[in-house]
């Protein structure tokens, strides 16, 4: 295999001890080739000071000269990366040694998939492996394990699970990106808010296919301080699903993919979008906020147009209980 140039973007702010970590896994790579690019946020300058004492070439820092927000500190890291492949890394999660070796590898052997995957499995602060419990019932084991076995995903398939079933991947840390493929899908609009890296996915899989490795090869850590946890505490946009989703819906190559389907894909795809907006049922359960399971309502019937759908909800949930509580017992990822 040739040896091409991958770019690890991590944007940072204000968590040195972490952001130190996240660079010792890079650093320890089975695969050498990379370049590290840190574009830092902090308010103060113990992250800088840090990197300062990082003596390995390949390690690139850069302060901004004021917080400019997450999702512009990480656009600007990407304008500084010149690699064939990018791997957008958080700068609190961690990378097991063959993450590179193995995603470029599968990126190199196949052509036309514009993300390598991978599941990832959970940390809490001081490294350790957990296995929280998410949406009330769901034991979590792994983040993004999408099926047994390795394997090249075409983009109907990939994209049709996107649209109407489940995400099959977000977390950039799980994620390796061809860089022509990142670069073709454009930065995140405002209106995706917390779920630009869903808009960049599912962007890509309009026009890439995605290559799928059964082993974990990265850590998601979940600690109760962290952005993600929070919205699951307090409530999420869930317009951002429903614009995300018709964004999609409305570009050419995916009008193409489903024309034989077209009506019961756009249907199907709000749908799904409902029942994501139904984590804020959660969310209000656990911040004890009722108006906030009125107003969820309220943007599920405003937003999902399909009364249908409406009714198809309390079905989808006592389903997701029972699988919640009667788990399918595939064999584990390779680990």
């Amino acid at each position: 295999m040739n040896t091409p140039l991958v770019s690890i973007c991590i944007p940072t702010y204000n968590r040195p001890e972490l952001l130190q970590r996240t660079v010792a896994s890079c650093l320890a790579q089975t695969y050498s080739h990379f370049e590290i690019i840190i574009t830092d946020n902090s308010t103060n300058d113990d992250t800088a000071n840090m990197a300062s004492k990082w003596t390995d070439p390949r390690v690139r820092y850069y302060k901004n000269e004021r917080n400019i927000g997450g999702p512009a500190s990480a656009e600007r890291a990407l304008s500084l990366a010149s690699g064939k492949y990018i791997k957008s890394l958080m700068d609190d999660d961690l990378l097991k040694p063959r993450s590179l070796e193995l995603m470029v590898k599968s990126l190199e052997e196949n052509p036309t998939a514009g993300i390598a995957m991978a599941p990832m499995d959970l940390i809490d602060e001081n490294d350790a492996r957990i296995f929280p419990r998410f949406y009330l019932f769901r034991t979590m084991r792994y983040r993004y394990r999408y099926q047994v076995g390795d394997g090249l995903i075409d983009r109907r398939r990939i994209l049709k699970d996107f649209l109407t079933r489940d995400y099959p991947c977000t977390v950039p840390s799980g994620i390796l990106f061809r860089a022509e493929a990142l670069r073709e899908a454009g930065p995140d609009s405002p209106q995706a808010d917390f779920a630009g890296d869903l808009e960049k996915c599912m962007t890509i899989a309009a026009k890439w296919d995605f290559y799928y490795i059964d082993q974990v090869l990265s850590s998601w850590r979940l600690m109760l301080v962290c952005h993600t946890a929070s919205l699951h505490q307090t409530g999420l946009n869930i317009s951002a699903f429903y614009f995300i989703t018709r964004q999609c819906l409305n570009h050419p190559a995916v009008k193409e993919l489903f024309r034989d389907d077209w009506e019961k894909t756009v249907r199907d795809s709000m749908f799904f979008c409902s029942c994501r907006a139904l984590l804020n049922v959660q969310a209000s359960i656990h911040s004890r906020n009722l108006r906030l399971i009125f107003s969820t309502i309220k943007t599920i019937m405003r937003e999902d147009k399909y009364a249908f759908n409406w009714l198809r909800l309390p079905v989808f949930v006592v389903r997701e209980i029972f699988v919640s509580i009667f788990p399918r017992h595939d064999p584990p990822a390779r680990e």
